[in-house]
């Protein structure tokens, strides 16, 4: 494959118009076409030479990209389509945006720093273990573990689906009967964490990511989202080799004020679509359609 050719799916991706798997079903369904024919899962395309069609529409020539960070609170599903959630985390991000992908994912349970963006091939080196880009998470767990145990982790266990091997773990602190991680990882299996625990029989309690490779979480509460400011956008494009893009597309940070969503710490918020505030515009999502259940954590201690 040169390196003007790319999979079909991920081009579709790229394009804003369906995530990755969404596209190998479209293929599938035979509702795709490169140069007149019908597309085949896995072909490779030059989207700047071939002819791509879906649905006997062209791909889009050219769109405004859009970066957003999420602190996505537990009970809510990294997908932009699925029946069986309660809530999804598209939920978080003003209805105007658009449509915009997760990157990566964090389970239903899990919580903290996700990011969100409709820019296809930026998605793809943030995710992929080839680039190395650093997760960084607190996991308080069930007991505490003891240094050999710490020593196996840090080693990488064998999961279902192939090594599961921290970049770095270490011990913060224990409190009554529980102890809280420090994990990064530069790859994202699915639970992995959680899988790696149950193995050296540390159940986690509680998980939250709290960087992305130089993003941190702070400031931002559980439900709330801001776009990413110019600068912190071309340092996730330099981190990944990726073209700086350019200031038109993207959002003036000043423009945005943070607020709790309509679905923070559980509760609903009156407030719907903008608000005016003296700095400028403040964003609020649009009411999540059932009230969020209480997780473990919000009920008992703050760590927990």
């Amino acid at each position: 494959m040169t390196e003007a050719k790319m999979r079909i799916q991920r081009v579709i991706q790229m394009a804003g118009l369906a995530s990755r798997r969404m596209a190998d079903e479209w293929i599938e369904q035979g509702r795709v076409r490169v140069n007149g024919e019908t597309a085949t899962v896995g072909q490779s395309v030059d989207p700047s030479v071939d002819q791509i069609v879906v649905d006997g529409k062209p791909l889009p020539e050219k769109r405004e990209f859009l970066y957003w960070m999420v602190n996505k609170p537990a009970g809510y599903t990294c997908s932009l389509k699925d029946r069986h959630a309660q809530h999804l985390v598209t939920e978080l991000i003003p209805q105007d945006q658009g449509r915009l992908y997760p990157i990566g994912r964090l389970d239903r349970d899990s919580e903290g720093l996700l990011l969100m963006t409709n820019d296809g091939n930026l998605a793809f080196k943030l995710s992929h273990p080839r680039f190395q880009v650093e997760k960084i998470y607190e996991v308080w767990v069930k007991g505490v573990p003891r240094a050999h145990r710490l020593d196996r982790i840090a080693r990488g266990i064998q999961l279902e689906d192939g090594l599961a091997k921290p970049s770095s773990v270490n011990l913060i602190r224990s409190e009554s009967g529980t102890a809280l991680l420090r994990m990064v990882l530069t790859e994202g299996k699915k639970r992995e964490i959680r899988r790696l625990m149950d193995k050296v029989g540390h159940p986690v309690v509680r998980l939250t990511r709290v960087a992305y490779a130089h993003l941190s979480i702070t400031g931002l509460e559980p439900g709330q989202a801001r776009p990413l400011t110019h600068r912190e956008m071309v340092e996730l494009q330099q981190l990944v080799g990726s073209g700086s893009p350019s200031p038109q597309a993207l959002p003036d940070e000043r423009k945005f004020r943070r607020t709790r969503s309509a679905t923070d710490h559980g509760q609903r918020s009156s407030t719907t679509g903008y608000q005016q505030s003296r700095r400028g515009v403040a964003v609020s999502t649009r009411p999540s359609r059932r009230p969020v259940r209480q997780s473990r954590g919000d009920r008992g201690r703050a760590h927990r």
